[in-house]
């Protein structure tokens, strides 16, 4: 397709994350958002009222009665993914989901398999695809700025859960397929199978859950990603700042990834900010993003993580939550 033409878009999930990446899209001159589709009949009337010259249809089956539609922007809770990327599929059109891929591993293996055959677009919406802070930490640990990688530190702490910001999103506090790991973890996973190699859930966690079907609250374990080990401390509770925190440890220096998008390289004798300030910004990690999904629609070269990373990383988040 010419550089100058929009890929046509249908989105599948109005919620906190589906609503932002329609307002990200519409802004964006590669991308033309074309209609839309949330089981909330509410939902979609705020939507409607929102998003003037975007069809808001009421059944999921009108969304792929579409003609001329390019890609499907997944944005549902994780369960539903699977069923919705192959009825994508089956209309030979891109996928761009969210993450996690899913719950059910065998499901997700199938799905994998099932894209992989074809010849369709895929891609998921881990933020560290496109943020700055994760390019830059990429491109310094081959120059060897921190010399050799011993180990990483993830550390989550939430006053609550869901976040202030999530709150009409109930699914996330369902152990079926919500909770900090999957939601916020799964991006660090990601990350260190990046930076690191595919990490390996080989020790029970210790987790902690309020009440039964609700999601946890507290986890303590260990992910190894060949020699290097990856702690992880996550935990909700209390009131405090909220803290997002993914340390790389070095021979030579640590390297720090603070609240997703700032990036510190880390000495004992302090400390030195490895991005502008103007590059460290959630905004611009989602524009990127979009970025590079339109240039992988144009000559199909991978640049975004697809449905092979989202397994990898979905086998190690179960293995977490259910070793």
């Amino acid at each position: 397709m010419a550089s100058d033409t929009p890929y046509k878009v249908d989105v599948v999930g109005l919620g906190i994350v589906g609503t932002r990446t329609i307002e990200l899209m519409r802004r964006h001159p590669r991308f033309s958002v074309e209609c839309a589709f949330d089981l909330s009949e509410e939902v979609r009337n705020i939507a409607a009222q929102t998003f003037a010259g975007v069809d808001i249809l009421p059944t999921l089956e009108e969304v792929f009665c579409r003609d001329g539609i390019h890609i499907v922007y997944i944005a549902t809770p994780p369960a539903a993914h699977a069923d919705i990327a192959r009825m994508a599929i089956g209309r030979n059109w891109g996928v761009f989901c969210e993450k996690p891929l899913g719950v059910d591993n065998d499901d997700s293996e199938n799905l994998t398999a099932e894209i992989n055959a074809t010849n369709v677009a895929q891609a998921i919406n881990f933020v560290f695809s496109g943020a700055p802070s994760a390019h830059e930490a990429k491109k310094q640990i081959d120059a060897g700025l921190i010399g050799d990688i011993l180990g990483a530190e993830l550390i989550l702490k939430f006053s609550a859960w869901p976040r202030g910001w999530q709150a009409g999103a109930a699914w996330l506090n369902e152990q079926s397929q919500g909770g900090m790991i999957r939601e916020v973890g799964s991006h660090f996973a990601y990350l260190t199978k990046l930076l690191i190699g595919q990490p390996e859930v080989t020790q029970r966690p210790i987790i902690e859950y309020p009440a039964s079907g609700q999601a946890e609250t507290s986890v303590m374990g260990v992910w190894n990603a060949g020699e290097c080990r990856v702690s992880v401390n996550a935990r909700v509770g209390g009131v405090r700042r909220d803290i997002v925190r993914y340390r790389l440890l070095g021979t030579k220096a640590s390297m720090v990834f603070e609240d997703w998008y700032n990036l510190i390289l880390e000495k004992p004798d302090g400390e030195i900010q490895l991005l502008d300030p103007k590059e460290a910004q959630r905004q611009v990690a989602y524009e990127r993003q979009l970025d590079l999904l339109a240039a992988q629609l144009d000559d199909g070269e991978k640049r975004l993580a697809d449905f092979n990373d989202a397994l990898d990383v979905q086998r190690l988040i179960e293995r977490t939550l259910n070793y």
